[in-house]
């Protein structure tokens, strides 16, 4: 149970009052999980940008294409290392 806990991220007593109501009990995120969250955040709203622009003028600028697929690729390699 102890390991459960800690896993947890709950002292022992909330852990117990945690059960016995039934509630899912779930690991703790890592610590990457907020930086990671950020970042995939950030992404969605560059793509959502460039989206509308590509949408109000019909293409789409090939440099911020190509920052997208930065942005793209360093949030696979922080998935893919830290997950």
């Amino acid at each position: 149970m102890e390991t459960q806990t800690a896993l947890s991220g709950l002292n022992r007593e909330e852990f117990l009052r945690t059960l016995i109501m039934g509630a899912e009990l779930r690991a703790r995120p890592c610590e990457h999980h907020a930086d990671l969250l950020r970042k995939i955040s950030g992404l969605c709203n560059n793509a959502n940008q460039l989206a509308r622009l590509a949408n109000t003028y019909k293409e789409a600028d090939s440099e911020k294409v190509e920052l997208m697929l930065r942005l793209v690729r360093a949030t696979w390699e922080e998935v893919r290392d830290n997950w």
